[in-house]
């Protein structure tokens, strides 16, 4: 197993991970430092769960490499993925600013390094800066519409559409633009069995839109991928930046 304290970033890595974090991004350089100085990294592996439903917020994780995702667990054993989230993004925001328990679990997916930073000094900073106070504002408005439109789509696409939305809304722009996660926590994105999804993926590489490999799948295809989702080409927002 590789030394995890190889992967651990160094101060100057900390701040710019935390100055291209959406929850921060703006801040002037002395808050970043002040707040660096409150992180402690973490090397985390797949499986890991970092909080559960129900916890009390304890930290504000920002994820610096791999990715984490957010998910909901049903009596049934399945689980409703909210989010799945990469560098260099915020969890858990919602429940340190409200103060009240995680709606979510969060669990690791893919080799990862957190950054832990404590409740308090954030929703501190939070109070004495009108940036972040805003940053905060636009973070929960963006969960609002994420949860929005997800919500739609289980009412009006089936889950062949469903599945191109998500492998598009968490594509990576590399060349070819990829999704790093495997088929049972995109099923879980797209709200499908993931026999069902399976079979999906299937028909879709055979049609020359996407490659499966294994933990990844290459998007081939987008202009194509995004016309059966029945979405605008010319519409980047739903892809993120490698």
């Amino acid at each position: 197993m590789a030394d995890d304290s190889a992967r651990i970033p160094t101060d100057a890595q900390i701040t710019t991970t935390l100055a291209r974090c959406p929850l921060f991004r703006g801040l002037p350089p002395d808050a970043l430092a002040d707040l660096t100085t409150q992180v402690t990294p973490f090397a985390v592996h797949p499986g890991m769960i970092l909080w559960n439903q129900g916890d009390e917020p304890l930290d504000l994780v920002v994820v610096h490499s791999g990715q984490v995702c957010e998910f909901q667990p049903s009596r049934s054993g399945r689980r409703s993925v909210l989010h799945v989230k990469g560098p260099p993004h915020a969890v858990g925001d919602i429940a340190v600013f409200d103060r009240r328990p995680h709606l979510a679990s969060v669990e690791v997916i893919r080799d990862s390094v957190i950054l832990a930073i404590p409740a308090p000094p954030v929703v501190t900073m939070a109070a004495a800066s009108v940036l972040l106070t805003r940053n905060v504002v636009l973070q929960f408005a963006g969960h609002v519409r994420t949860l929005a439109e997800q919500r739609a789509d289980l009412m009006i696409l089936d889950l062949a559409r469903r599945v191109a939305k998500a492998l598009l809304r968490m594509a990576r722009h590399t060349d070819p633009m990829s999704v790093d996660i495997g088929v049972t926590v995109l099923a879980n994105v797209a709200g499908g069995a993931r026999q069902s999804v399976s079979a999906v993926l299937s028909r879709l590489e055979r049609r020359g839109w996407l490659a499966l490999e294994p933990g990844r799948i290459l998007l081939l295809d987008v202009p194509a991928l995004h016309r059966y989702a029945g979405l605008d080409p010319a519409d980047s927002t739903l892809c993120r930046r490698a």
